[in-house]
């Protein structure tokens, strides 16, 4: 079986960073919705990741809350906040897993490209589910 995990949605964003980035409350909210409506219709086993004490966002009501990555799955698919930042540092340690880039949100500063470290991407559609995402430089 594998599982999906949501990295780092957090209910409170960090003060410096809303100083920055006036509207990233909003942003992860709104993105926050639209996770929750897609992990519904997603078939594995669904967890909200972080490892700090940080109280998670209300609008993902899908998948169990966890502080430790769990063993035995066969593939591990990571999403949510950010790609590029925690999503890549959870993957480095586990050989059977990627980043589904239409779950997960750049931060404001990043680009894609400028994050681009993984070398497994996937996109998720309901006609197909997780499907590898090969990029051609």
């Amino acid at each position: 079986m594998d599982c999906l995990i949501v990295v780092d949605a957090w209910k409170q964003l960090k003060d410096y960073d809303l100083e920055k980035y006036p509207w990233l409350s909003d942003e992860t909210t709104s993105f926050g919705k639209y996770l929750n409506t897609q992990l519904k219709h997603i078939d594995c086993d669904i967890f909200k990741y972080t490892k700090y004490d940080e109280e998670l966002m209300d609008e993902i009501t899908v998948g169990k809350q966890i502080n430790e990555i769990p063993e035995g799955y066969n593939y591990y698919y990571f999403c949510g906040f950010h790609l590029g930042r925690c999503i890549p540092k959870l993957t480095q340690n586990i050989e059977n897993s990627g980043c589904v880039l239409n779950l997960s949100l750049l931060f404001p500063e990043d680009s894609f490209e400028s994050k681009k470290q993984m070398d497994k991407y996937f996109y998720y559609s309901y006609a197909k589910g997780f499907e590898h995402i090969s990029f051609v430089a």
